[in-house]
């Protein structure tokens, strides 16, 4: 009831925003009656006629997802966009803090497997953040359930991007590969999008920490040719670091310094933390 009631209220914001009447909402599949109910809160629709009153509304279905996020993100979302940041940042507390959240999930529902998917992904990120090892299970548990999905969605890239550093070559290419042959699809949605660049960049930084150069060439050919647009800023200076060090690795003169040149950029336009992540790497290479 209470989804009910949140997406009732953005349908209501359509219409009254548009100027446009019950009737012309429902156009005649449903009731108006039914409609100013639903947009009340009082009672449900089904999915197909949703999708007429955007239809008949001039809305997509990502903008009409656009307005549910914005109108009041979950908790799930909020802790996963948190997590992101906290790991460019090496935020190790901040880390611990989004595991102690889906620990106590996992304690109050043990047989949700999204909350424990959910814990094994931190638990996964605070391993990288602190350079220590991880249990095999963790692994082994995250590549069996992304196995048992036929066709991903932003859900498992997710998983993938933010764990990939401790999947082995094998897994690493063929999941990969996986993703390239999905990258239209995924790259019509805007947030989508995103999540797929940072996966790319995460498989180029994975691939180059392994010192395999074919590998990361590829996933670097392919963000060169699908382009990254100046909305994904973080992304795109991300992007040029990682080529600098993939020059690096090919004994090119002057790599280091447009590394660190590209560090100092995310430095200057609002990212210290994740530059003082970047300069530290470069420190070992």
């Amino acid at each position: 009831m209470e989804k009910n009631l949140k997406t009732g209220k953005i349908i209501a914001f359509i219409r009254k925003t548009k100027h446009l009447k019950l009737k012309e909402m429902t156009g005649g599949s449903f009731s108006e009656s039914q409609l100013a109910k639903f947009e009340k809160g009082e009672t449900g629709i089904t999915v197909g006629k949703l999708f007429t009153v955007l239809e008949n509304s001039n809305v997509y279905l990502d903008e009409f997802q656009n307005l549910y996020n914005e109108y009041e993100q979950s908790d799930e979302y909020n802790y996963r966009h948190n997590l992101t940041i906290a790991y460019a940042q090496k935020n190790v507390e901040k880390i611990k803090e989004i595991y102690d959240f889906w620990k106590e999930k996992c304690q109050q529902k043990p047989d949700n497997k999204f909350y424990k998917i959910n814990k094994t992904v931190v638990k996964i990120n605070l391993a990288m953040a602190q350079n220590s090892k991880i249990f095999k299970e963790d692994t082994a548990f995250l590549m069996k359930y992304l196995e048992s999905v036929s066709e991903w969605g932003r859900y498992e890239i997710w998983i993938f991007g933010n764990c990939l550093r401790y999947f082995d070559d094998n897994a690493l290419e063929y999941y990969g590969m996986q993703i390239l042959g999905k990258t239209n699809y995924y790259h019509s949605i805007h947030i989508n999008q995103q999540i797929i660049i940072r996966t790319f960049l995460n498989l180029i930084d994975t691939w180059l920490r392994r010192e395999n150069l074919i590998q990361a060439f590829k996933y670097i050919n392919h963000l060169e040719e699908i382009g990254i647009s100046i909305d994904f800023f973080y992304e795109k200076i991300l992007f040029e670091y990682h080529r600098a060090h993939y020059k690096v690795l090919q004994k090119q003169n002057g790599a280091i310094e447009k590394m660190k040149k590209h560090a100092q950029t995310l430095a200057d336009y609002g990212f210290p933390l994740e530059a003082k992540a970047l300069f530290e790497e470069i420190e070992k290479l």
